[in-house]
């Protein structure tokens, strides 16, 4: 049994062997922290590792979340900045084409391509083949919903996708949900609540540490300080029947104690708008404040 299974796994890897040596000089002359390596096109690659799909699909996304683990160093922030953001879709492109059921790279590109990078459509594009193969789990189509309602301002297909989560689950929550959806769907809470959610669900189904969750919890870090600030703002306006023009004007009203710090080490302001926002756009124009765009 155990040389049925071990022959065409080693006979895969040989196969990508001569592949990756093409590009083996170029690679070695690269940071270590910089080698995400390289991979065939999907039609390629299929063909190539046999019956060994889910094996390969599993080593990929790995070698995806490994290297955006070493890119995302605490004691080496200049390392974000260099982030291969797009090998590393095509990686997690390439999992998910070879073994559509692999949850991990869909809640992988969930936190990454949408909070952290803001490419919204790709994420959608490799969470739609998640719906197709895993049609017993709600949450793919709850995170498409989510995109298209908070992200793309996308109603009518965040509806849809939400309404499908709802048939799975049974469960009249996401009907509520869609509701509400709707109606703040430029609202930081709303954002908080799915972060929360995401959080908790990826926190219980670890098994080793993940080093997508940390930047999600800056995240809802920030998001939480731009909520309390924005609820200072709108109670200053009941007060005084106008928007602050300075956020100092919160403290010298004593509505807050004081101004929350910003994790991404920016500063928040008032807007002329009146909404909530942050000097470092929360480490690069990522959602902030009623709008959804720094």
């Amino acid at each position: 049994m155990i040389k049925k299974i071990a022959i065409p796994f080693i006979l895969s890897i040989i196969l990508l062997i001569p592949i990756q040596q093409n590009v083996t000089k170029i690679m070695q002359s690269r940071p270590l922290e910089e080698k995400l390596g390289f991979l065939p096109s999907n039609n390629s690659l299929k063909p190539a590792v046999l019956n060994q799909k889910e094996a390969i699909s599993e080593w990929i996304f790995l070698k995806t979340l490994t290297y955006f683990g070493m890119k995302i160093d605490k004691d080496r922030p200049e390392l974000s900045k260099t982030i291969d953001y797009y090998n590393m879709f095509r990686f997690l492109d390439a999992a998910t084409y070879l073994d559509p059921y692999n949850i991990d790279a869909y809640y992988f590109t969930e936190a990454v391509f949408t909070w952290e990078l803001m490419r919204i459509k790709e994420a959608n594009y490799i969470l739609q083949r998640g719906i197709e193969s895993r049609t017993w789990d709600f949450y793919i189509p709850f995170f498409i919903g989510f995109n298209n309602f908070y992200f793309l301002k996308d109603y009518k297909n965040g509806a849809k996708y939400m309404e499908i989560a709802a048939r799975i689950t049974g469960d009249p929550l996401f009907t509520t949900l869609t509701s509400r959806l709707l109606y703040e769907s430029n609202q930081t809470g709303v954002a908080i609540a799915f972060l929360e959610m995401m959080i908790k669900n990826m926190e219980n189904g670890a098994s080793a540490p993940n080093p997508t969750i940390e930047p999600l919890k800056i995240r809802l870090h920030a998001l939480k300080s731009i909520a309390y600030l924005e609820w200072a703002v709108k109670k200053y306006a009941e007060l005084y029947k106008k928007n602050p023009q300075d956020i100092n004007e919160l403290l010298q009203r004593h509505i807050i104690t004081a101004i929350p710090e910003d994790p991404y080490g920016g500063k928040f302001f008032i807007d002329p708008q009146g909404h909530i926002r942050s000097t470092s756009k929360l480490a690069g124009g990522a959602v902030s404040g009623n709008s959804n765009q720094n």
